[in-house]
């Protein structure tokens, strides 16, 4: 489900957790809440070098701290997941767990995709499903061009920590790619996976009219490989909307599956939260791929903030 932003739908005294960025939009919400105050926030710190995350960092723990909110920094490494995660484990145990009565809002903006689903699979497994309100704010523009990709080249190709399949030779691999404005790393994925079944998914509406056709043009290698046939158009903002797909494509969730099951999250945050939708009641669920480019290109990414969003996953 999908609500547009609106402070008096903001929980009183709730906690925040969030992440900062070289991206306008890690502030989006810091812009649109006027005089709303958590009672306490968490603030991710990703360890890669980029100045202009350090100053959208700087001010973002200012503003709260202005307004009399206690803000708890945890520095993530990007390229070492798992043992990060394990390590801010015990601190986020007790940061939740101070009120366990009180809502989380989880600002799932400018988390990379990775750490998202191992940070859903986390706040799941330690009972906090129920009390999660996710926001997500668009950017307002991407650069992009067909000479320009946001990344370049592919470091690694792994299945994301806790989403684990064993892949079952007596069955076809059916590949599932959600795809975004990064087209060689979808392309890469594809050759990578070799599945004998692919089915594409391209975020629609587009956030912006003008965004029309451009997932197509940014991806045109590999759905010239696929074909047109197997693509299929999935809102871009609303969870609930890729978990139907999901169902629709790969079967019901309680039932034991026909493919063996491959699921690429490179399209929007929300998408990627429609997946973990899914796959958290799958009796047979698929293995979660995430591929790793060598850079981003940081110069050329995102601009400004679009719309803010409410989102329920459950």
């Amino acid at each position: 489900m999908k609500r547009p932003f609106r402070i008096d739908l903001l929980p009183r005294d709730g906690t925040l957790i969030m992440c900062s960025s070289h991206e306008a939009r890690c502030e989006g919400l810091l812009e649109k809440c006027g005089d709303w105050k958590p009672r306490s926030v968490l603030l991710f710190h990703y360890d890669d070098d980029n100045p202009k995350r350090e100053e959208r960092h700087d001010r973002i723990t200012s503003t709260f701290k202005q307004r009399g909110i206690s803000v708890l920094e945890q520095r993530f490494t990007e390229s070492d997941a798992v043992k990060s995660l394990r390590e801010n484990m015990q601190v986020l145990r007790k940061f939740l767990d101070t009120e366990t009565s009180e809502r989380i809002l989880f600002d799932i903006s400018v988390f990379t995709k990775r750490h998202l689903l191992m940070m859903l699979r986390w706040l799941d497994d330690e009972g906090h499903w129920d009390r999660v309100t996710f926001i997500y704010s668009e950017p307002q523009e991407y650069e992009v061009s067909r000479f320009i990709p946001l990344s370049f080249g592919l470091s690694s190709f792994q299945q994301v920590p806790g989403f684990s399949a064993c892949p079952d030779f007596s069955r076809a691999l059916h590949l599932v790619l959600f795809l975004g404005y990064e087209g060689d790393r979808a392309f890469a994925v594809y050759e990578h996976v070799q599945p004998m079944v692919t089915t594409l998914l391209i975020p629609f509406p587009p956030f912006k009219p003008s965004w029309d056709g451009r997932t197509e043009e940014l991806n045109s290698d590999v759905i010239s490989l696929v074909g047109e046939d197997h693509i299929r158009r999935v809102d871009p903002i609303d969870p609930s909307g890729s978990a139907r797909a999901l169902q629709d494509i790969l079967g019901d969730e309680t039932q034991g599956a026909e493919h063996s099951k491959v699921v690429c999250p490179l399209g929007t945050k929300p998408q990627t939260l429609g997946i973990y939708s899914y796959v958290r009641a799958c009796c047979d669920p698929p293995a979660i791929v995430y591929a790793s480019p060598l850079r981003h290109n940081h110069d050329f990414f995102s601009h400004g903030v679009g719309k803010t969003w409410l989102l329920n996953a459950s």
